[in-house]
C-alpha cells in the first residue's frame, strides 16, 4: 500500500512539473489583439501562433525559458519568463517603425538573444537582406565592421570575404561558411546567390572551438526560411541594366498541419555584359546565367523530436569570368576591356543536402546533423592566361569533390538557468579529383619552337577528420558570467599526382602518381568574461583562437606541404539597447594575430607554392548602431579601423633574386578605415490593413586605402560609393527602384598578380508579390 501512496504521488509531483502552461495575448499598443503572432520557445519545439482575438497557449515544464514574439510590421520582442505553474503572459508589441526589433542568432550553435550574447556579431535578417539589395556575398563588404568582400573573377561566385584582415587564397578559406549548418568545405562552393534566406549571420574574430576548420578570421553562417505552419509565399522580379534579369520565388506551406511543413524557393539569375572583347575572332559574351533553389522539411514527430531535412542545389554558367588585365595600369586605363582568345566560360553545380534530428529531454538537447555535398567546377573550353590578343597561355581545368560530415551535439535543456553547456563531435570525409591543363599556344613558339603543347597535371585528395568540443556557461552571480570551451581537431590528407605532356592531341605521361600524407591537429580554446552592467547593457572581455588547415602544394615536388596558420584573437566589447530599445548601441576593441601565414611564393623564383612565411599583427576598433530618433525614420551605422603590421613576411624578390623579409607591410584587402552610413524614411499613404508605406533610402560606403598585393607596391586609394532606393511597400505589393555606385566610381576589385575593376554603376527596378 505504501509503494502505491509513492507511486501516486511521484507521478503527481512529475504532473506539477511537465504539465504547466503558459498563456496570454499579443497586443498591438492601441490594446487590440494581433492575428497571426508567431511565439517560440527558445531551444524547444515549442511554439504557437495567435488566434483571431491575438490569443495564445503553450505547455511547460518548470523553468526560466526565452520567448521569441514576432508579427508582420511590428518589432520582435524576446520575453524571459519564469514558469512555476499555470501563467499568464500579455505581450505588447510596438510597430517596426517606433522600435528595433530583438534578434535570436545561433551563433553559439544555441538560440540566444543577439544583444545578451558575448561577441561580436553581425546579424542581417530578411527584411535586411531586402533592404541592402544584399545579393551574393559580394554585397557584404562593410554591411559588417571590419567585413570585406574581395571581388575575384567577375563569375558567379569566386569572392574571397576577409574579417580582420584574415585572407586566404588556397581552397580552404580563412573564413569558415555554414549554410543551414553545412560547412561549405571550398569557397567557391559558397552560396553564391542569395535566395529565400531568413538570416545571415557574421562571426568576427576566430571561432575554433565550436566551429572547428578554417573559422580562423570569423564566420559566416547562412540560414534559409524554415518551414511553419502557415501558408505564405512570395514572388519576385529584379529588372536592371546590363540585362539583368533576376526572377525569385519562395512557397511556404503545412503538408500535414501541426506536423509536416514545407518551404521552398528557386531563383534564376541573369546579367549580359559588362566587360568588351576587342579580339575580333572571340565571341566574348560576358553573361551570367545562374539558378538554385532549395527545399526544406520539417517534421514534428512529438514535443521532443523533430525532423529537418534540407536540400539546396545551384548551377552556374558564366562566360566571361576572370577579365583580368596583367597590370594595375592597364585596368585602370581601360576599365571593363579585356582581350582573350578563348571565351573564359566557367560552369559550377553545388548540391548540398543535410538532415538534422533534435530530441529535447528534460535533462539535455540532442542534435545530430548529417549533410553531403556534392560540388564541380570546370572549364567547358579555356581561360585566356596572358591577357592579351596573342594566342600565348591558355589554361584550363575541372574538379569534383564530395564531403560527408556528421556533427553529434549535446546541450543544456532550454530551461537551464545558472549552468549552460555544449559537447559535441565533428566528423568528416572528403574525397576530390581534379585536372588542369597550361597550353603553351601557337604564338608561344616565338619564346619555345615547341610550342603549341600543353602541360598536364592530375591529382586525388582523400580526407577525413574528427574533432570534439565542448563549452559551458556558467553565472557566478546574477550579472557575471564566464565562458570556457575547447576544441580538439584531428585531420589526416592525401594526395595523389601525376603530370603528363600534351602535344597534338596525344599525351605522353611524365611522372607515374605519388603519395603525399600529412596529419594535421589543432587545439582551439576560448575564453569570455561577461558583466550585465544593466538589464540593457552588458561588456565583455574575450580570448579566442583559430586555425586555418594546412594542404598540399598541387604538381610541387619542392614543397609537396604547407602548414597550418594559427590566429588569435583578444577582444573587448559593450553591447547597449538604449531607449526602450530606440538605440542599439555596440563597440569592440580587438587585438588578431595571425601565425605562419599561407602566402604563396617560391624560394629560388621558379617553383611558387603555397608556405607558412607570414606573421602579421592587426587591431582596430569596431561600431554598430542603429536609431529610431523619431517614428518612421532609421539610421544604420557600422565603422571600423584596422592598423595592420607584418612582423614577419618572407618572399622571393626578384631584382635580388633571394628571399626578403618584408617586416612592417601591411596585410592585403584590408582597408585602414570602411564605413556604412543608411538612412531610410518611410510615409504611411494608408491605415487598412495592407499598410501601404512609401519609403526613401540612401546609403555612404567608404572604403579606406587597401593594399593589393603583400609587397605593398600596388594599392586602391580610398573611394566613396552611394547606394539609393525608393519605392512602395506593403503587405502584398512591393514596388522599389533601386541605383547601385550612384556615382560610378571606380576602384580595383582584385589585384594579385593580375586586376580587375569593381563593379559599375548598376540600376534597376524590384518587383515583389506577397501572401
Amino acid at each position: 500500500m505504501k509503494k502505491t501512496i509513492a507511486l501516486i504521488l511521484n507521478i503527481l509531483v512529475a504532473s506539477s512539473l511537465y504539465a504547466q502552461s503558459i498563456k496570454g495575448t499579443i497586443k498591438n499598443q492601441a490594446g487590440e489583439g494581433i492575428i497571426g503572432a508567431t511565439i517560440s520557445v527558445l531551444n524547444t519545439s515549442k511554439g504557437s501562433i495567435t488566434d483571431k482575438t491575438g490569443a495564445y497557449e503553450i505547455s511547460l515544464s518548470k523553468g526560466t525559458y526565452s520567448l521569441s514574439i514576432s508579427a508582420i510590421g511590428y518589432a520582435s520582442r524576446i520575453q524571459t519568463i519564469e514558469v512555476n505553474a499555470a501563467t499568464a503572459l500579455d505581450i505588447t508589441l510596438k510597430e517596426s517603425s517606433q522600435e528595433l526589433g530583438e534578434v535570436v542568432v545561433t551563433a553559439d550553435k544555441i538560440e540566444t538573444n543577439l544583444q545578451k550574447t558575448p561577441l561580436a556579431i553581425t546579424s542581417i535578417n530578411a527584411r535586411k537582406i531586402e533592404e541592402y539589395r544584399i545579393w551574393s556575398i559580394t554585397d557584404l563588404t562593410a554591411i559588417a565592421p571590419s567585413t570585406f568582400t574581395v571581388e575575384h573573377g567577375n563569375s558567379a561566385g569566386s569572392n574571397f570575404l576577409n574579417i580582420r584582415g584574415a585572407m586566404g587564397f588556397s581552397n580552404d578559406q580563412a573564413v569558415a561558411t555554414y549554410v543551414d549548418g553545412v560547412y561549405q568545405f571550398d569557397y567557391f562552393s559558397a552560396p553564391l546567390n542569395f535566395n529565400n534566406i531568413e538570416r545571415i549571420e557574421i562571426l568576427r574574430g576566430p571561432q575554433g572551438t565550436l566551429y572547428g576548420r578554417n573559422a580562423f578570421g570569423g564566420v559566416l553562417n547562412i540560414i534559409t526560411k524554415r518551414p511553419t505552419n502557415k501558408t505564405s509565399g512570395f514572388a519576385e522580379v529584379d529588372l536592371g541594366n546590363y540585362g539583368q534579369q533576376r526572377y525569385s520565388v519562395g512557397f511556404n506551406t503545412p503538408l500535414i498541419k501541426d506536423k509536416l511543413f514545407m518551404n521552398a524557393g528557386l531563383q534564376s539569375n541573369n546579367r549580359g555584359a559588362i566587360y568588351s572583347n576587342p579580339t575580333p575572332e572571340t565571341k566574348y559574351i560576358d553573361k551570367h546565367n545562374t539558378y538554385n533553389g532549395n527545399v526544406n522539411l520539417k517534421y514534428i514527430a512529438s514535443e521532443k523530436l523533430t525532423i529537418d531535412w534540407n536540400t539546396r542545389y545551384e548551377n552556374n554558367k558564366d562566360q566571361g569570368a576572370y577579365p583580368w588585365a596583367g597590370t594595375d595600369s592597364a585596368a585602370r586605363a581601360t576599365p571593363f576591356t579585356v582581350f582573350g582568345n578563348w571565351d573564359n566560360t566557367e560552369r559550377r553545380t553545388n548540391f548540398n543536402t543535410s538532415l538534422a534530428v533534435k530530441y529535447y529531454h528534460r535533462n539535455f538537447n540532442f542534435t545530430s546533423i548529417t549533410s553531403l555535398v556534392d560540388y564541380h567546377i570546370w572549364l567547358p573550353g579555356r581561360f585566356d592566361f596572358d591577357f592579351g590578343p596573342a594566342q600565348l597561355i591558355s589554361f584550363t581545368t575541372w574538379s569534383k569533390q564530395k564531403q560527408w560530415t556528421q556533427e553529434l551535439r549535446f546541450s543544456s535543456p532550454a530551461n537551464a538557468n545558472k549552468f549552460k553547456w555544449t559537447a559535441g563531435s565533428f566528423l568528416f570525409g572528403e574525397k576530390s579529383k581534379n585536372s588542369s591543363t597550361t597550353y603553351f599556344d601557337q604564338d608561344y613558339a616565338l619564346f619555345d619552337p615547341n610550342a603549341p603543347y600543353g602541360s598536364v597535371g592530375n591529382g586525388r585528395r582523400n580526407a577525413y577528420g574528427v574533432a570534439f568540443y565542448g563549452q559551458a556557461t556558467y553565472a557566478i552571480t546574477s550579472k557575471f558570467d564566464v565562458v570556457a570551451g575547447a576544441r580538439y581537431d584531428i585531420e589526416h590528407r592525401e594526395l595523389t599526382q601525376n603530370s603528363a605532356f600534351e602535344k597534338s592531341g596525344i599525351i605522353t605521361p611524365l611522372t607515374s602518381d605519388s603519395t603525399a600524407k600529412k596529419t594535421f591537429n589543432a587545439f582551439t580554446p576560448k575564453v569570455i568574461l561577461s558583466y550585465k552592467l544593466t538589464d540593457n547593457a552588458m561588456i565583455y572581455a574575450s580570448y579566442a583562437k583559430g586555425f586555418r588547415v594546412g594542404g598540399f602544394n598541387f604538381g610541387n615536388t619542392q614543397n609537396p606541404t604547407y602548414n597550418p596558420e594559427k590566429s588569435d584573437n583578444y577582444e573587448l566589447g559593450l553591447k547597449n539597447s538604449l531607449f526602450s530599445n530606440g538605440l542599439k548601441l555596440n563597440l569592440t576593441a580587438f587585438y588578431f594575430q595571425q601565425k605562419d601565414q599561407q602566402v604563396s611564393t617560391s624560394r629560388d623564383g621558379i617553383n611558387y607554392a603555397s608556405l607558412n612565411v607570414g606573421d602579421m599583427d592587426n587591431y582596430g576598433l569596431e561600431l554598430e548602431a542603429s536609431a529610431l530618433p523619431t517614428k518612421n525614420l532609421q539610421i544604420d551605422w557600422t565603422a571600423s579601423t584596422s592598423h595592420s603590421e607584418y612582423k614577419r613576411l618572407e618572399l622571393f624578390d626578384a631584382a635580388t633574386n633571394a628571399v626578403k623579409d618584408y617586416k612592417g607591410n601591411k596585410a592585403i584587402n584590408n582597408p585602414a578605415l570602411q564605413s556604412m552610413f543608411a538612412v531610410q524614411y518611410g510615409i504611411p499613404l494608408s491605415k487598412s490593413a495592407l499598410n501601404v508605406k512609401a519609403f526613401i533610402r540612401g546609403e555612404y560606403r567608404y572604403i579606406g586605402e587597401y593594399q593589393l598585393d603583400f609587397v605593398n607596391a600596388f594599392q586602391q586609394s580610398a573611394y566613396g560609393m552611394f547606394n539609393a532606393r525608393a519605392g512602395v511597400t506593403s503587405n502584398r505589393i512591393d514596388i522599389a527602384v533601386w541605383v547601385r555606385n550612384l556615382n560610378d566610381v571606380r576602384y580595383m576589385a582584385y589585384g594579385y598578380g593580375s586586376y580587375m575593376m569593381g563593379t559599375p554603376r548598376m540600376a534597376g527596378i524590384t518587383l515583389t508579390g506577397k501572401f
